[in-house]
Parts: structure tokens; C-alpha cells; sequence
């Protein structure tokens, strides 16, 4: 009796923990709900960076385009032949009115090309998302970086400029601030 009473406990308790394991996320530790529901707005810049360099994304909260340094995020770029995603994220307190990104700081012969492939805002579940051949059709375009758009391939080239002590930055049109919007209310 003793025995048949062991083998049973055994039994539920590995099939207690094998369903637990089930309901996580492969190689993160999260459920299927926590891994998908971000509570903070964020950027995601697919892009192609030779070199290394940083990347910011600045922000208002007041509807303003006065975009200062005490309101500004970074994340560094690895150089390397391949595309990365660069995740920009905000603070879960944070809800922007407005954006500017640019593509890369360095300036002169440390900087390189950068291709983009793809542009996406998230915030709580609500995405927007645009391939890189359009990403001029949601910021203005900075006269001072030469550009070469492959609406084949979906992506825009932003060209070095060894000459140029300026970054390549982009203001946002009034197009991206509408989806902005969308996604955060």
C-alpha cells in the first residue's frame, strides 16, 4: 500500500511541474503574457552598421519639438556586417508626445553607412511599424545626409559623409506624430 501510495505522489508531482514548465517562454523564464505585454513605449530600429556608434532617440512630453539632453535615451551599435535590432526604450512613466531619432553620432571618418530595414513603435500591445524605404515618409528629411531609398529591398541608406561634423538626425512629421497618437491613448 505504501508503495502504490509513493508511485502516485511521484507521478503527480512530475506532471504537476512538467505542465508548469510548459506555460514558458522558451529560453526566457516569462510566460506567454508577460513576454508580449511591454508596459513602456519603445522603439525598435532594424538597421545594417558597419561601424560601431550610438544611437538616440529623443522625446517631449509637452508637444513641443524642443528636444533636449535631459530627455534622450541611447543604445550602442554594434559594427558588423549583419542587420541588429536596436530596442530604444523609455521609462514605463514616460509617454512621448514626440520623437526624433538619429543614426549614429560619430562624425567624420568613424562614421559609416546605415542601412534601415525597419522602424516600429510599441506601447502596451498597440504597434506601428514601417519598412525602412518608408521611414521618409514619417520624418523630414535631413538635407545634409545623402540618402539612396531600395523600394525593392524595403530599406534606406543614410551615406557616411567623412567631410560632415553634422549626425544624421530626422524631426518627425506630423505623419508619425498621427500614429504616435494612435498608439499611445
Amino acid at each position: 500500500m505504501r508503495t502504490k501510495t509513493y508511485i502516485l505522489v511521484a507521478i503527480t508531482a512530475f506532471l504537476f511541474v512538467s505542465c508548469k514548465d510548459d506555460k514558458k517562454t522558451e529560453g526566457t523564464g516569462a510566460t506567454p503574457e508577460s513576454a508580449e505585454k511591454k508596459e513602456n513605449f519603445n522603439v525598435e530600429v532594424e538597421v545594417v552598421s558597419e561601424k560601431p556608434d550610438n544611437f538616440p532617440l529623443y522625446y517631449t512630453e509637452d508637444g513641443t519639438n524642443n528636444f533636449a539632453s535631459d530627455r534622450v535615451i541611447w543604445h550602442d551599435v554594434k559594427g558588423q556586417a549583419g542587420s541588429q535590432t536596436i530596442p530604444l526604450e523609455l521609462s514605463e512613466e514616460i509617454i512621448p508626445t514626440n520623437i526624433r531619432i538619429d543614426f549614429g553620432v560619430k562624425q567624420g571618418d568613424e562614421q559609416g553607412d546605415v542601412t534601415l530595414s525597419k522602424f516600429k513603435m510599441s506601447y502596451y500591445g498597440k504597434n506601428f511599424e514601417i519598412k525602412g524605404s518608408d521611414f521618409l515618409k514619417y520624418f523630414i528629411k535631413n538635407d545634409s545626409v545623402n540618402t539612396e531609398i531600395d523600394d525593392a529591398k524595403g530599406t534606406i541608406l543614410f551615406k557616411k559623409n567623412p567631410k560632415s561634423k553634422l549626425t544624421r538626425f530626422y524631426y518627425p512629421q506630423q505623419t508619425i506624430l498621427d500614429e504616435l497618437k494612435k498608439i499611445t491613448k
